[in-house]
């Protein structure tokens, strides 16, 4: 399923939201994400079209099976490209954000995968290489 930048941003916060609240509202992802209630209500009646969210999110804003699949997918590769950005090119976090959410929008995901290879033995070589600190 292809998803755009902004679908990829609404799935995470609700996925990540999911593990932190018992009920997510539209105002809370709005807050999250700095948009405006409008806008969530627009992206929720596209999530819901994509059999992403449930349809009363009205009341609660839950993930289907299909998008806690997406999300958890997803997720893991975020973490691995926002880490890219962040750690090695040295992004500022909301920058490196934004560009994992545009790398991971924008490219096929095998491209995807093979920058997690990168970013996990580049990650790897970083951390061998720190010097050893001795405590006193």
């Amino acid at each position: 399923m292809e998803l755009c930048a902004g679908q990829y941003r609404y799935l995470l916060c609700i996925y990540r939201m999911e593990k932190e609240k018992n009920r997510i509202r539209c105002v809370d992802i709005a807050n999250d994400l700095g948009v405006t209630r409008p806008s969530v209500s627009k992206m929720m009646k596209c999530m819901v079209r994509m059999e992403l969210i449930e349809a009363d999110y009205c009341e609660a804003v839950r993930l289907t099976s299909t998008g806690r699949a997406i999300a958890e997918h997803f997720n893991l590769d975020y973490d691995i490209t926002y880490a890219f950005f962040r750690r090695i090119l040295k992004l500022n976090p909301a920058e490196s954000k934004e560009s994992a959410f545009l790398f991971l929008s924008a490219f096929p995901e095998s491209t995807v995968k093979k920058l997690g290879t990168v970013t996990s033995r580049s990650l790897e070589h970083i951390k061998k290489s720190r010097p050893i600190e001795k405590k006193s």
